[in-house]
Parts: structure tokens; C-alpha cells; sequence
């Protein structure tokens, strides 16, 4: 971690600093920096600089590496001690294989349980999506994008759904900006249309199949991205 990253680690804080403990404080601080790539794959998690950073003891810090630790969010490397990984292929079909099975899980449960107000703003940002598009507003796109996700996971009403997710995300978060790359993006729009009609339809079997190809698509597109970004 370089000094540099120590005024943004601080300002991360500021956003979890009502979270409860200090642990959890520094837990939601340090996962959020490896979320949004302050910290970058492959960098050394050092106790002694992320408590200066974070201004806290080492004991909360220790306590937080060891939950990221058990969620896989960091790994211990030989003679290098704690990183945040550098996730290779395998690791990114396995996280999209599981990804898959929950996103189609939650688009079904969506289609049976959703609202009609919640219907209607899942609705909504795909029209949001298709005007971005238009506007090649990569931004706006990415954020609709990521809003859908988010409706259809709390649409589902489960309970675990979401943060399971939510934690597979996390794992590869600098990698999801290829979903919406645009030379994935007017296919990707056209699968969460037809996602959404499904829900707005009630056809929970066709909605979690189109989930779960949506899924798969998404996996195609990374795994393209990282063999061009190799040569």
C-alpha cells in the first residue's frame, strides 16, 4: 500500500464509521478498497500500514484480514504474507459457475415475488440502459447496469441471496467492467430486457434460464477480454 492510497483508505472509513465495532469498521473499509481497486490485485495487506491509514490499532485490522481471509477476499501467498488475489481463469469460471446458479435462482424468485411498483423500476433502468447506449454514456450504463442487478437480487425476497452475491462480485469487482465493454454492451441490454419481460410476464422458468445465460455471456466476455489483453 503506498501513501498515496492512505487519504482514500481514510475517506472509505468515513463511509463504514457507523457500522458498529471497529472491526467492522475496518472490515467494510479494507473490502471496499479491494471492491473499488485502491487496493489492486496482487498488493501486499501489511497490518502496520493499514492502521496508520485507517488510524485504528492492528488488532481490529488483524481481526478484519482474517474474515476477508475466510471469504476469500484475500489470500495468504508464500513469503509475501497476506494479498488481495489475482484472479486467473479458473478462479473467474468457478465464481461465474456459482454466479450463475444464484443470479438465475434469484431472477426465478423475482418473477414469483416481486411487486408491482418493483416491476416497474426494474423496467425502468433498462430503459435507462438503452438511453445511455445511445448516448454512449459508459458510466450511465454501468450504473443502470448494476442497478438492475441490484432490484432483481431484492425483488427475489431472500434473505441470503443478495450478500452471497454480493461477495462473488466483490472477488472480481475490477473485472466486471467488461460486462458492459461496448463491444458486449447492445447484447447484454437486450439480455436484461428480455430478463425483465420475463419477470413482468410471471414466467419464472424462462426467467431464471435468461438469467442464467446472461451469466454465461458475461463469462464468454471476460475470459475474451483477459486472452486479448495477454497478446
Amino acid at each position: 500500500m503506498t501513501d498515496t492510497q492512505q487519504p482514500t483508505l481514510r475517506q472509505l472509513r468515513g463511509k463504514y464509521a457507523q457500522r458498529g465495532s471497529t472491526v467492522d469498521t475496518a472490515y467494510w473499509t479494507i473490502r471496499d478498497a479491494i471492491r473499488s481497486g485502491v487496493i489492486a490485485p496482487g498488493e501486499r495487506l501489511i497490518e502496520l500500514d493499514l492502521a496508520a491509514a485507517l488510524e485504528m490499532s492492528r488488532t481490529p485490522i488483524r481481526e478484519a484480514l482474517h474474515r476477508l481471509e475466510v471469504e476469500r477476499l484475500v489470500e495468504n501467498a508464500p513469503r509475501r504474507g497476506l494479498i488481495v488475489p489475482v484472479i486467473t481463469i479458473d478462479d473467474l469460471v468457478e465464481i461465474f459457475e456459482i454466479r450463475e446458479v444464484l443470479e438465475g435462482l434469484a431472477a426465478r424468485r423475482a418473477a414469483q415475488r416481486m411487486s408491482d411498483a418493483e416491476r416497474q423500476a426494474l423496467e425502468a433502468t433498462v430503459v435507462q440502459m438503452e438511453q445511455a447506449q445511445a448516448t454512449d454514456d459508459l458510466t450511465s450504463l454501468s450504473a443502470a447496469s448494476a442497478q438492475f442487478h441490484r432490484l432483481l437480487r431484492s425483488g427475489s425476497k431472500h434473505a441470503r441471496l443478495p450478500a452471497l452475491i454480493a461477495l462473488l462480485n466483490d472477488s472480481q469487482r475490477p473485472l466486471l467492467a467488461h460486462e458492459m465493454a461496448p463491444e458486449r454492451a447492445g447484447a447484454a441490454i437486450a439480455e436484461h430486457r428480455a430478463i425483465m419481460e420475463a419477470i413482468v410476464s410471471n414466467d419464472a422458468p424462462l426467467a431464471e434460464r435468461l438469467a442464467r445465460e446472461h451469466a454465461r455471456h458475461a463469462l464468454h466476455a471476460q475470459i475474451i477480454a483477459r486472452h486479448l489483453s495477454s497478446d
